[in-house]
């Protein structure tokens, strides 16, 4: 029993650090993604925030003394219910003030500090399937931005 045990934790860890460490998904995965300018009924700003809360601090920033904090929608599309997004992140005070990962919105973290670390995040957030209330969201880093780089 302890191998059966040792084994199934290995292969947990090895497709948990897959999912780490892989790739995003081509932008466009496919012929039935179109881009959008409006998502109808979809607040593309909220689900960055979502992401923030739920994927990039706690994945990309966990040990980092700032929260990373939506910028910009760079570009959208949706297919179907499923939206992908990419999004300019910068880092926020937010961690100085006591915020923890899960408490940060517009609303209590709104301000990019001078001279922060930007980066551009694939986000993807897939229709809520049989059983489970919220759609799945999920972030990858595509790209740290330069210094003075503009979108």
């Amino acid at each position: 029993f302890r191998m059966l045990r040792v084994a199934i934790a290995s292969v947990l860890l090895s497709v948990a650090a897959a999912q780490f460490f892989a790739p995003a998904p081509s932008w466009g995965s496919g012929s039935s993604w179109r881009d959008v300018s409006d998502l109808r009924g979809v607040d593309e700003m909220e689900v960055a925030w979502r992401a923030a809360r739920e994927e990039i601090n706690d994945k990309f920033y966990g040990r980092s003394r700032y929260f990373m904090i939506p910028m910009q929608i760079i570009r959208a599309h949706r297919r179907g219910r499923d939206v992908e997004l990419e999004v300019l992140y910068g880092e926020s005070e937010c961690r100085s003030r006591g915020f923890g990962a899960r408490q940060i919105s517009d609303r209590t973290c709104h301000d990019v500090r001078r001279g922060a670390d930007r980066a551009i995040y694939r986000v993807i957030v897939e229709e809520a399937r049989r059983g489970r209330g919220r759609p799945d969201i999920e972030a990858w880093k595509v790209r740290d931005v330069r210094p003075g780089e503009r979108f």
